[in-house]
């Protein structure tokens, strides 16, 4: 099986950080999302995004592999699966930005099987 290896440089860490910086789970109308319901909640759900930001950016250049990228998510997935489904639902979309900065196009089905537990299309 080939090991995929994601390109972790210098532009990468950039807008990882930049990520990292902004004040996460407040109100955006554009996502329909209310903001957490207090500021304990956002706290706790920013320090869970946060943390995925940081070992990625703290994984060394070029020896990510792809396989270690979604495990760190899964960690993220499996503690905001202990929040309000809101951030849950919030969290994904910031694992869709983090997808996004790497260019990965899909996740597999894997962010619905950490949301519902499943992937509905194989349903």
């Amino acid at each position: 099986m080939e090991i995929k290896m994601l390109s972790n440089g210098s532009d990468v860490k950039v807008a990882l950080r930049e990520l990292q910086s902004q004040k996460k789970f407040i109100e955006d109308l554009g996502l329909f999302y209310p903001g957490a319901p207090d500021e304990l909640s956002r706290v706790a759900a920013e320090k869970t995004i946060n943390s995925v930001l940081l070992k990625l950016i703290e994984s060394s250049s070029d020896n990510l592999t792809e396989k270690e990228f979604w495990l760190t998510l899964e960690v993220a997935a499996k503690q905001l699966g202990n929040m309000d489904s809101e951030e849950m639902d919030r969290g994904l979309s910031y694992m869709e930005e983090i997808m996004d900065i790497y260019k990965i196009e899909s996740s597999d089905g894997r962010l619905n099987e950490w949301r519902y537990g499943f992937e509905p299309s194989s349903h």
